[in-house]
């Protein structure tokens, strides 16, 4: 197996495997790689092919850490991108990766690859056999909830818990109305309105927070084959929510929203607002919609135990990813996992 880099003519080269793979992640993207690298300077973006007489098997983007010193870490988000169900493909990979980070001096402290891949016992073992070892916790979300948009309509709402379509019925009669704004179609003021509750949100649920800035890069860099949409739940001026949705391919991707505490109006209106977006995505050709993050839902004491339990209402696949697995490049490494370890909220060590 061969390794190429793709240069930036190739860009839809990339991303044409990548939005057709069973395995896609909206993080293996060749614009949430421009998005890293332009928006922070110690982030730089490298994406590599794998071929197999002639024929591209899989695809990884590598961001590449910058830290001080001069060293850096290598860290592939929800990747490489492949047939994880072909072992064998799985086993001719995982050794040609490893043998395109042995090039490097020892200045890189150490590879992370954060598999797009649910916990297998196979996969496991191919990685630690070629010197991956499972870290303690993971960068992204251990769990992930998906919903197939496949059904009918009538199908999709008689697969939720029926607490989940009695609340639905519930904000529909409270005049709770949900606005949708495509990529060109967001304002500043739509943004700003997005990022407050998601500030909000993030420090009530204890989870990290990305700068405004940020999300001002994302709405520039989308569009095309990555495209983006921002959901706004409303009743009688009050705004209640916003959630900002990537699509890649056929999968929609939640992975930031924010939530407003009203004591006037039931926190229930969340169903219906969730229930249109899922609509929406549907109309729009999505066919699997990954809810993003998800807690344990046998410790009611874990910070994403109350929204975790609000999304498995919808049904759904829980995805329990394999997690993350490091190959170390370097004698620091070791001090740098003691350092993380003293650094990590409990919740994440123990959850991933």
């Amino acid at each position: 197996m061969k390794v190429i880099i793709f240069n930036e003519t190739e860009k839809e080269k990339y991303n044409n495997f990548l939005s057709t793979s069973k395995f896609k992640d909206i993080l293996q993207s060749w614009q949430w790689g421009e998005i890293k690298s332009k928006f922070n300077l110690h982030w730089k973006a490298v994406r590599i092919g794998f071929l197999e007489n002639n024929e591209l098997k899989g695809v990884a983007q590598i961001l590449e850490r910058k830290l001080p010193f001069g060293l850096s870490l290598f860290y592939v988000p929800r990747g490489p991108i492949t047939d994880w169900d072909n072992l064998n493909l799985v086993r001719e990979l995982i050794p040609t990766i490893r043998s395109f980070a042995d090039k490097f001096n020892n200045k890189i402290i150490f590879w992370r690859l954060e598999p797009p891949v649910g916990s297998r016992k196979e996969v496991s073992e191919i990685l630690k056999n070629n010197g991956f070892k499972k870290y303690f916790k993971t960068v992204q979300p251990p769990s992930t909830l998906l919903i197939n948009l496949s059904p009918s309509e009538d199908e999709l709402l008689k697969s939720f818990r029926r607490t989940a379509r009695n609340l639905i019925y519930r904000s529909k009669r409270e005049g709770v109305m949900v606005d949708v704004f495509n990529n060109n179609e967001v304002s500043i003021d739509e943004l700003k309105g997005f990022y407050n509750l998601y500030k909000e949100t993030g420090k009530r649920f204890s989870f990290s927070l990305r700068p405004l800035k940020q999300f001002d890069y994302l709405l520039k860099e989308t569009g095309g084959l990555v495209a983006l949409k921002l959901y706004k739940a409303r009743v009688r001026g009050l705004v209640l929510a916003y959630g900002l949705v990537l699509i890649l391919g056929d999968r929609a991707f939640y992975i930031w929203g924010g939530t407003s505490r009203h004591k006037s109006y039931s926190k229930f209106f969340n169903y219906g607002y969730i229930w249109e977006m899922l609509r929406d995505l549907k109309k729009s050709g999505v066919r699997t919609f990954d809810f993003w993050g998800l807690g344990p839902l046998d410790n009611k004491k874990h910070p994403w135990y109350g929204f975790s339990l609000f999304k498995t209402a919808f049904g759904g696949e829980r995805v329990d990813y394999i997690g993350a697995f490091d190959f170390s490049k370097s004698k620091l490494y070791p001090l740098f996992k003691i350092a993380d370890r003293l650094m990590t909220p409990g919740y994440r060590a123990v959850g991933s």
